[in-house]
């Protein structure tokens, strides 16, 4: 009867009722191992063969551990520390899908944890300050200078310049600040035409990332502070996936619409001046290895997203959204563990 009513083959918009995703966070201490793995085999569990255990866990306290998860929810010798859960509800029209079928990872975010936000009380250590306007003068030092203008000359060639880094690293830092916020407070709902560009960053990308999740809105924000932080460190900014393509893009288009308040900005008035500088068209040029993912903004693809073609997705693969996090094979990839700035 049960294969009837929830055939396990089935896609989300085979399925008549709703369908709903609820995922679990547990963590466990385990401060009995013996008793606790004594208590998991007396209640029926079995431990991997040892040639299948990994080396930092050869007793197999991860198994032990998820079949108390499953059955009883705690075992004598360990204690239950967290138990959180995220749930949605699965819309095809939002382009979900169960994860069975799923063509992208399934993410969830829990956010930070409540301990550390009650951490931060009046009497808890002041926050630290925050760090000094970059000296662009130092970190991108002008070629001496030169109006040979021969073609071959090395020394007429284009430089990005202390003002045009000291824009773009002010683009790049507020598109941060911007998509962090709207992350937290957009969660994983899906952009629409009706927010008519409420969601700063999220409602300027293609429509087809529209219906990304939290998690993934994160990582955006963290390609913004990537790319700052080369132009901090005195490098051009590289990117090294697409959603760090897409992230440069709308920065130069920012920084070039930020020229009209910087002579009011005494620190960029300070800085030294060449014929190369606010030149945004030669940062889109020198900057990327092509503009593929603006191909997302044809109309055609925003028609695939919107369900004609029979609701097949025309985007490239190499484009699609699940994909734009995927390291560039011939770039040095970001470090794995620089998690997220907030």
């Amino acid at each position: 009867m049960s294969a009837i009513r929830s055939p396990k083959d089935a896609r989300l918009a085979d399925l008549p009722g709703p369908v709903v995703r609820v995922v679990q966070l547990r963590e466990f201490h385990i401060y009995d191992q013996d008793r606790m793995l004594a208590a998991a085999q007396a209640g029926g569990w079995e431990p991997m063969p040892a040639d299948e255990l990994e080396g930092d866990d050869p007793k197999d306290f991860v198994g032990a551990a998820m079949f108390a998860a499953e059955t009883t929810g705690e075992l004598p010798g360990m204690d239950w520390l967290t138990d959180a859960q995220e749930g949605k509800l699965l819309l095809p029209s939002r382009g979900d899908e169960v994860a069975d079928w799923s063509t992208e990872s399934i993410r969830v975010n829990f956010g930070t944890g409540w301990r550390l936000s009650q951490a931060a009380s009046p009497y808890s250590a002041p926050p630290q300050p925050e760090s000094p306007h970059p000296d662009f003068a130092a970190l991108f030092p002008l070629p001496a200078a030169c109006e040979c203008e021969e073609e071959d000359c090395t020394r007429c060639d284009w430089c990005l310049t202390p003002r045009t880094a000291d824009l773009l690293c002010s683009a790049l830092m507020w598109l941060a600040e911007s998509a962090y916020d709207d992350a937290a407070e957009l969660k994983d709902r899906p952009v629409t035409q009706e927010d008519d560009g409420t969601w700063g960053v999220f409602s300027r990308l293609p429509q087809v990332t529209w219906n990304q999740d939290m998690q993934w809105r994160r990582g955006l924000a963290r390609a913004c502070d990537d790319l700052a932080g080369d132009l901090k460190r005195g490098n051009w900014p590289q990117p090294t996936c697409a959603a760090e393509e897409m992230i440069l893009h709308l920065a130069i288009d920012d920084a070039s619409d930020l020229l009209g308040t910087s002579d009011e900005d005494p620190t960029h008035v300070a800085l030294p001046t060449h014929r190369d500088d606010h030149d945004f068209s030669a940062c889109s040029e020198f900057f990327f290895q092509d503009h593929d993912v603006l191909w997302l903004y044809n109309s055609r693809y925003n028609e695939s997203h919107d369900g004609a073609n029979g609701g097949e997705s025309l985007v490239p693969s190499a484009l699609q959204p699940g994909t734009w996090f995927e390291n560039f094979l011939n770039v040095p990839p970001r470090a794995a563990d620089r998690g997220y700035r907030r």
